[in-house]
C-alpha cells in the first residue's frame, strides 16, 4: 500500500510543470528548515567542514539555498519515474561534451560514465540511454515491489540496471571490454577497508576505488558526467574525459584526480550537492566521526562554535 501511495504521487507530480514545480520548491524548503531532522545536523556539519572560509551566517544562507534544490529534487521525482523520452529531452537545454563519449564509444573502447550526487543524478542515466544503449550500477532497496518498480522506471527507455555486490564487477568487467557504456556513482563511501582516504575539500573522504579498478584492468575511456539543475527550465548536462590519473597504479592518486573534478564542479553551484550524507562518518586511524549524536538543536550550536574556534 505504501507503494502505491507513493506512485500515486509520483504520478500526480509528473503532470505538473517543470517551473511550478521548481516554484513550490521555495515555500516547502521554508517548512522543512523548521521540521525535527537529523539531516540538518548532518547538512551543516558538512558545509562547516569543506567551507571553513565562510562566516556562519553566509553558509546558512548556503544551507537555505541547498535545502530549496533538494526539495526541487523530490518534486522532479515524477518526472524521473514516468516523463517520456521526448518530454525529457526537451528540457535537457544544453549539453556539453557528449561528443568525446560517441567517439571513444565509436572507436571500440568500453566507456565508463562516472557521476555524483550533484544537481539531479537520476536524470543522467535516462538521458543516456535514449542516446544509446546503457547499463548503469545502483544499489537496489531492500523492499522487493520498491526494487521492481525502480527496475521498470529506470530502464523504460533502454538502460540496463546491474544492482551491486560481488557480481557486478564481473558484469562491468565483461562490459567494458566488449565495448559497452556503463555508468555509475562513485562518491558515496565504502565499508572501511573497502576504500582509500582521500581529501575531499580538505576533509579525509573513505573513497571507494571501483572506478580505478575498472580503468586499470579494462583499459577502458573514463568520462565525468553531471546534469546541472536549472531552476524553472531543466538541466544543463556536462561530460568531460578524466585525465590519465585516473587509471594509475595507485587508487588513491586516481581517486585525488576524481575529486579535484567534483569539487570543480560543486563549486559551480555549491547548493546543488547532497550536502545531508554523512561522506565523513568514517575517518581514517580510527579517529571520531564528525556526526556524533546529539539532542536537537546542540549541533547547529555546534557547528557555530566551530567559527569562534579557529
Amino acid at each position: 500500500m505504501k507503494v502505491r501511495i507513493i506512485l500515486a504521487l509520483l504520478r500526480l507530480l509528473s503532470w505538473m510543470p517543470l517551473r511550478l514545480l521548481h516554484g513550490l520548491a521555495v515555500p516547502l524548503a521554508w517548512l522543512a528548515r523548521w521540521t525535527p531532522w537529523r539531516g540538518h545536523d548532518v547538512a551543516r556539519t558538512n558545509l562547516a567542514l569543506c567551507f571553513p572560509d565562510l562566516s556562519s551566517s553566509e553558509r546558512e544562507r548556503l544551507y537555505r539555498q541547498h535545502l530549496r534544490e533538494m526539495m526541487r529534487l523530490v518534486l522532479e521525482s515524477g518526472a524521473i519515474w514516468y516523463w517520456p523520452g521526448d518530454r525529457l529531452q526537451r528540457h535537457v537545454r544544453q549539453v556539453d561534451g557528449w561528443e568525446a563519449v560517441v567517439r571513444a564509444a565509436n572507436n571500440g573502447r568500453g566507456v565508463l560514465l562516472v557521476g555524483a550526487h550533484f544537481g539531479n543524478w537520476e536524470i543522467m542515466p535516462l538521458w543516456v540511454s535514449l542516446q544509446r544503449e546503457f547499463t548503469a550500477l545502483y544499489k537496489a532497496p531492500r523492499q522487493a515491489e520498491y526494487d521492481r518498480q525502480i527496475t521498470r522506471s529506470r530502464e523504460r527507455f533502454g538502460a540496463q540496471l546491474v544492482a551491486s555486490g560481488s557480481p557486478a564487477m564481473r558484469r562491468l568487467l565483461a562490459g567494458l571490454r566488449r565495448g559497452e557504456l556503463i555508468g555509475l556513482l562513485a562518491d558515496q563511501q565504502p565499508k572501511q577497508g573497502e576504500g582509500v582516504f582521500v581529501d575531499f575539500f580538505g576533509q579525509p573522504a573513505l573513497t571507494m576505488t571501483l572506478v580505478n579498478r575498472l580503468a586499470r584492468r579494462t583499459g577502458c575511456a573514463v568520462l565525468f558526467a553531471s546534469a546541472e539543475r536549472l531552476p524553472g527550465r531543466g538541466w544543463h548536462m556536462r561530460f568531460e574525459p578524466a585525465p590519465a590519473a585516473i587509471a594509475d597504479e595507485d587508487p588513491a592518486l586516481a581517486m585525488a584526480a576524481m575529486h579535484a573534478w567534483l569539487e570543480a564542479e560543486v563549486q559551480r553551484n555549491p547548493a546543488q550537492y547532497l550536502w545531508n550524507y554523512k561522506r565523513f562518518s568514517r575517518q581514517p586511524d580510527d579517529q571520531p566521526s564528525p556526526y556524533p549524536a546529539r539532542d536537537k538543536g546542540t549541533r547547529k550550536k555546534e557547528v557555530d562554535q566551530m567559527d569562534l574556534n579557529r
